[in-house]
């Protein structure tokens, strides 16, 4: 399947929201434009980063395929009060919605790995760390 990279971001971004609205806690989107009230509930960001690219097929105009690759970052903010369980458990459930699946319509996601940050005020960072990979064909 061919994605553009908005239709990529759309995809990949709709699959952490599926798996995110189960925990109840707040996600803070990139694109978004909000009020960032923070009180001491579990919070996360997430951003989405293409890296590469390239030209993967010969081919004439409408039939070639450029492969596109990049990482999504989960960042998770727990209270650091509650320890590292909560964060642990909320970065399973993004690792979840990710590892091992591809997208409906063709996104591979690669090397799902949660990375401790550690104390940031008074909160516990986590991130999931996601690539993927997908086409494009034009």
């Amino acid at each position: 399947m061919s994605l553009t990279y908005k239709e990529a971001n759309d995809e990949m971004l709709s699959i952490l929201k599926t798996a995110w609205d189960t925990t109840g806690h707040k996600m803070f989107w990139e694109a978004v434009r909000d009020q960032r009230e923070i009180d001491q509930s579990p919070w996360a960001t997430v951003v989405v980063r293409h890296a590469a690219g390239q030209q993967d097929t010969l081919g004439g105009i409408g039939n070639r395929q450029f492969l596109r690759l990049g990482t999504i970052v989960v960042t998770i903010n727990t209270p650091s009060s509650s320890g590292l369980s909560e964060g642990y458990n909320l970065a399973k459930v993004v690792s979840d919605a990710y590892e091992g699946v591809s997208s409906p319509n063709g996104i591979w996601f690669r090397n799902v790995r949660i990375n401790e940050l550690g104390r940031e005020g008074t909160f516990f960072q986590t991130n999931v760390v996601i690539d993927f990979e997908y086409h494009e064909t034009k």
